[in-house]
């Protein structure tokens, strides 16, 4: 099972964590922004989707190492990033989360796809363990 920010437990599968900050070491300067995510289970997988707009496969890096699942984004310097702004509402910068895994998932089937800015991550259950029947020779 997994859970949200409203939802957090220690017989959870998930905990999100990260906020925004206002840099992040090896980003571009600028913002450092949460995507909204929403989580499903499954029978087999856990999904997790986010939503990135402005970033491409190349801009986008998903990792899970000690447990923790991270998403983290640049997106590329638009075109317009280069003119002079007279006036803007829209902040830009980089996107970052984070989520603490505390059942385990299957780290060889994680697979990530990204479309139309949207990011959704499939993290494999394991499967449960097999008896294994060992035979006995004569001898």
């Amino acid at each position: 099972m997994m859970s949200n920010e409203l939802q957090q437990s220690p017989d959870r599968a998930m905990e999100v964590r990260g906020k925004e900050a206002v840099q992040r070491e090896g980003m571009r300067p600028g913002w450092v922004f949460r995507p909204d995510v929403d989580i499903v289970e499954k029978p087999e997988e856990y999904v997790v989707t986010a939503d990135l707009p402005g970033v491409g496969e190349e801009d986008l890096q998903v990792h899970l190492e000690k447990g923790v699942l991270t998403i983290e984004a640049q997106p590329s310097v638009r075109p317009e990033d280069r003119w002079q702004p007279l006036h803007l509402e829209y902040r830009i910068g980089g996107y970052r989360r984070e989520f603490a895994m505390s059942e385990a998932v299957d780290a060889q089937g994680i697979s990530a796809r990204m479309r139309d800015g949207v990011l959704e991550i499939r993290l494999p259950k394991p499967k449960p363990h097999q008896p294994r029947r060992i035979a006995v020779t004569r001898g």
